[in-house]
């Protein structure tokens, strides 16, 4: 029998995040999160926005859900929210159809003041709210400001230029706005007049961007997070970058820490004077696409769900995988396939494994998990025997963690479509944009073809 043999990145991290609550909300495609006072607030695509309060140790207790004008993004169109931001009583949210005004003063009875006239044309992305200044990261349309010292009828002042924005942090009379791969420092002490004073260039899109005290930092994507100094406000200065593990895109900073949500997991860095440390770790299972902290709970906004979880010393045995999901490629008929997944006790109690095994026979468990050590970590093969097509199955573990005693890790073999190493199928499909006519993928044999899915809005 033929047998092949593959790796699959491992890692192993550091202790200290704790799970502490998990709700499935009627909102999903969630695409942000804040926390104003005791209220969480997550911001979604469909179906609208939810509320919990946060005010018990990080439960998440909801208390309301609601939806902007227009239907609030349900599958027949209306109003679908992106992100927000919140201060002095009130919610803005970006959203496909402008930016919209929500009054929040009783977090269970939320009162939608509708949208800011002349914003419904923009593309919007990230926003920022703070003291009397709302700045609305709109892409190639620039950076708009608004004057909200009557927060519920922002005023618009002026526009800082941009190539494409994606977001924007506020510090005393600064704005440093994520545009492409720079970061833009600008001064708005004269919000009429915003004045440009540099550019910062990361190497990569910046995605987010924070600021904490003298600190700011950048969500770089692929390339991780970046962290200035700007003691000197007009001239921030680079002290250090972590590559996180998969895909930083939102911030948020708490007790001299920044939480990260990293794609498919959440990552806690903190800054030791030298160097970013990842100092927490937690794979979600779920898509993460914002995050949110209050004290020393975090708040995960994933694309159909909302965790919270608690930073601190884990007392017990704590399990974590360095992957959730995998999908071998493509195995031909009687041979084999290893993959390997890293299994890792971050607590601090021994990890005692009461059960581990596949529900597939296809999949076998070459080396079955054993007790493990704080601090210890094993390499588990698993390994797919081709005898059919689409072979779906998942690794199941039992054991005495006390926030998470099953652990389930799905597993894909020869899915029934294309797979990683085999030949693509021929398709003729009708060109819908950009184009007529129809597109024969065997008219570009030889050459590099992409395939981008979008859903339509």
């Amino acid at each position: 029998m033929k047998k092949i043999c593959f790796l699959l990145m491992s890692f192993c991290f550091s202790l200290n995040l704790t799970l502490i609550d998990f709700d499935d909300p009627q909102a999903h495609h969630i695409l942000d999160a804040e926390v104003y006072e005791n209220t969480l607030i997550v911001s979604a695509f469909i179906q609208g926005i939810e509320l919990y309060d946060i005010s018990n140790s990080g439960q998440l207790n909801h208390i309301s859900h609601f939806t902007l004008s227009g239907g609030g993004g349900g599958g027949g169109g209306g109003t679908k929210s992106n992100c927000v931001s919140a201060t002095n009583d009130y919610a803005y949210f970006t959203s496909n159809n402008g930016v919209y005004v929500v009054n929040i003063s009783n977090p269970s009875n939320p009162v939608n003041n509708g949208s800011i006239a002349g914003t419904g044309n923009f593309i919007l992305e990230n926003l920022k709210a703070k003291d009397n200044v709302l700045a609305v990261a709109c892409h190639e349309d620039g950076v708009r400001l608004y004057n909200i010292s009557n927060p519920s009828n922002p005023i618009y002042r002026s526009t800082i230029p941009t190539e494409n924005s994606w977001a924007v942090a506020l510090k005393d009379n600064f704005a440093y706005v994520a545009d492409n791969e720079n970061i833009l420092v600008v001064n708005i002490s004269n919000q009429y007049e915003p004045e440009i004073l540099g550019s910062i260039n990361t190497g990569n899109a910046v995605k987010d961007v924070i600021i904490d005290e003298n600190l700011l930092y950048a969500a770089l994507g692929s390339d991780g997070v970046s962290i200035f100094n700007i003691d000197n406000l007009s001239s921030p200065d680079l002290l250090g970058t972590y590559n996180t593990s998969s895909l930083a895109n939102r911030l948020s900073a708490f007790e001299n820490k920044v939480a990260v949500s990293d794609w498919d997991d959440v990552e806690i860095l903190e800054w030791d004077g030298n160097s970013l440390n990842l100092v927490g770790y937690k794979n979600t299972t779920n898509r993460t696409m914002s995050i949110a902290t209050k004290d020393n709970y975090i708040f995960s906004a994933e694309w159909a769900s909302v965790q919270s979880m608690e930073f601190g010393t884990v007392d017990g045995p704590d399990l974590d995988l360095s992957s959730t999901y995998i999908i071998y490629p493509y195995v031909e008929n009687g041979s084999s396939f290893s993959m390997y997944i890293d299994v890792v006790n971050n607590g601090n109690e021994i990890l005692s494994i009461s059960d581990n095994y596949t529900t597939n026979p296809e999949f076998v468990i070459v080396n079955p998990l054993n007790e493990l050590l704080p601090g210890q970590s094993q390499l588990v093969e698993l390994s797919y025997n081709a005898s059919n097509s689409n072979a779906s199955g998942s690794y199941r573990i039992y054991s005495n963690d006390t926030d998470q005693s099953e652990m389930i890790c799905q597993l894909v073999g020869n899915v029934d479509g294309a797979n990683i190493g085999e030949n693509a199928p021929n398709f003729n499909l009708e060109i819908v944009a950009n184009g007529n006519g129809y597109f024969q993928l065997s008219d570009y044999v030889g050459q590099v073809v992409v395939l981008a899915f979008f859903a339509p809005n």
